[in-house]
């Protein structure tokens, strides 16, 4: 039984026929804990797991699995949907499904793809997974009269993006830039004002507390709504001016150079696995590994160190998060490496 809930993704890597059979190895970062005749949903399908390793795990779809779902059209690098069948213990969340498929259906007709507002995130925290500009070029292209929003708040201005791909970007001070937190900055152009402005002629709710209209009045004056972050502020401003002193250019080489050698540490060491695979959207400023043992080892070890790094979200017991922003110098993460390879 499952929930229906999406647990985690993986990524084909591989697919052989077998007479009418089809046999597909999928890479993910709950294939470890798999085990040969355990059932597991993928894409909502029930499957039994034939084989598991490290990183991946191998499913055999028989000729009426694949007459009554989409499996006929995975491909290598398809992104398959996983949820591991439920405990009798785990708290129920979702829906009661077998993951028996009756048939297929095909989409005929998409009756309305426009969007009043897409939101996406830049870099999200829990997963570890970026979304690169290509992604947002891409979804740009494809709703062209929607508002796209854009969450920076752990990855600008260390992962690119193009600004003019977006409508409205936001982000807290506390990541990339090093600072307390207590101060927010949001961007937006005249498209978002524009609809803001239909919403109000509409008499549709625009806001609660604060709304776009009176932020954007205040703005023009060069003012806020309530008392500046003053010193927040004068930090930020510093901050920025440090950045375009250096480079932008070379706090990204340094963003990647160092979340290079975090995830090479973590490929290589045998206690560690990769929690995202595919290094098109691994991030560059929040690495997550999954843990063979308790995740607490490598903490408390770290931590004895005067290295700190972060649990996991879901499972605090089964996965480490590791931040690297702009105050994290080159040296700090060789030092890290070089302790976790003692581990």
């Amino acid at each position: 039984m499952f929930t229906g809930i999406i647990e985690t993704i993986g990524i084909v890597d591989s697919i052989s026929k077998r007479g009418n059979n089809l046999d597909i190895t999928i890479m993910s970062s709950i294939s470890k804990d798999l085990k040969s005749d355990k059932s597991v949903s993928h894409n909502g399908v029930c499957l039994t797991i034939t084989k598991s390793n490290k990183i991946s795990h191998s499913v055999t779809l028989v000729n009426e699995t694949l007459n009554k779902s989409n499996f006929l059209t995975i491909k290598k690098g398809s992104i398959i949907n996983l949820e591991r069948s439920l405990l009798v213990t785990d708290r129920m969340d979702g829906h009661f499904v077998q993951g028996h498929v009756d048939d297929v259906a095909r989409c005929i007709e998409i009756i309305d793809n426009n969007f009043q507002l897409l939101a996406i995130s830049l870099n999200e925290t829990s997963t570890g997974i970026m979304c690169n500009n290509d992604k947002i070029k891409e979804i740009r292209n494809k709703f062209k009269n929607s508002l796209i929003a854009l969450d920076c708040v752990s990855g600008s201005p260390c992962i690119p993006f193009n600004p003019n791909e977006v409508d409205t970007f936001y982000f807290s001070v506390q990541k990339c830039f090093g600072l307390p937190s207590g101060l927010g900055v949001w961007v937006y152009n005249d498209k978002c004002i524009e609809a803001n402005q239909k919403k109000i002629e509409l008499n549709e709710i625009t806001g609660s507390y604060h709304s776009l209209e009176k932020l954007h009045k205040m703005n023009l004056k060069f003012q806020t709504p309530e008392t500046p972050n003053i010193l927040g502020i004068y930090l930020l401003m510093k901050v920025t001016e440090d950045m375009i002193r250096s480079g932008i250019d070379n706090l990204r080489r340094d963003t990647n150079y160092k979340s290079t050698l975090i995830y090479d540490t973590i490929k290589k060491n045998e206690k560690l696995n990769c929690s995202i695979i595919n290094k098109e959207i691994q991030s560059k400023t929040i690495i997550v590994a999954d843990t063979i043992n308790n995740s607490q080892i490598f903490i408390d070890k770290l931590k004895s160190k005067n290295l700190i790094i972060g649990k996991g979200y879901r499972n605090n017991n089964s996965q480490i998060r590791i931040a690297n922003f702009p105050t994290h110098s080159k040296e700090s993460i060789e030092l890290l490496c070089d302790e976790i390879n003692k581990i």
